[in-house]
């Protein structure tokens, strides 16, 4: 008797807990990474793009091919429309800045010295490219899009904006 009661509350735990939440995944095109130092190519790396869309964020990860010690994680979070790159938090500045067939967003940090500079983001892409402040400058491109983009795209809009 007693092991069927045992057997009861431990039914009755385990069905109490909530399930997972679901998450949807989605694979995307492979991407290659074009890292500017000022204006010239410093390396060329392929990567993996997955976005995982939860409940309160999407994340996108960004997996090197070649050196795991090379990926990178974007979580945009859906409530405060702001990206999270590790400890930097992006908020958004200023909307469809770069068109193509994605409308792409310029996020940018609060102000630091040697922080972070600025970030294009879009929801169905992912990140285009961001400034890391130091000179150099990062840029997730597709097959498809390499061509569409005068590189550095940082340097470059910077410039007409003036």
């Amino acid at each position: 008797m007693r092991k069927i009661i045992y057997i009861l509350i431990s039914v009755g735990l385990f069905s109490c807990n909530e399930p997972a939440k679901k998450q949807i995944i989605e694979e995307i095109v492979p991407r290659q990474l074009i890292i500017y130092e000022m204006d010239t190519i410093k390396r060329k790396d392929d990567y993996k793009l997955t976005i995982k869309n939860k409940d309160s964020l999407i994340q996108y990860e960004y997996i090197n091919l070649v050196d795991s010690t090379k990926n990178m994680d974007f979580k945009f979070i859906k409530s405060s429309n702001k990206i999270h790159f590790g400890n930097t938090e992006f908020l958004l500045e200023e909307k469809n800045l770069i068109q193509n067939k994605y409308k792409f967003d310029r996020y940018e940090t609060k102000p630091v010295t040697d922080g972070m500079g600025s970030l294009y983001f879009n929801l169905d892409y992912g990140v285009l490219g961001f400034d890391n402040g130091w000179g150099m400058q990062f840029h997730y491109l597709t097959e498809e899009n390499k061509s569409q983009f005068d590189l550095p795209l940082f340097y470059i809009i910077g410039d007409s904006e003036q």
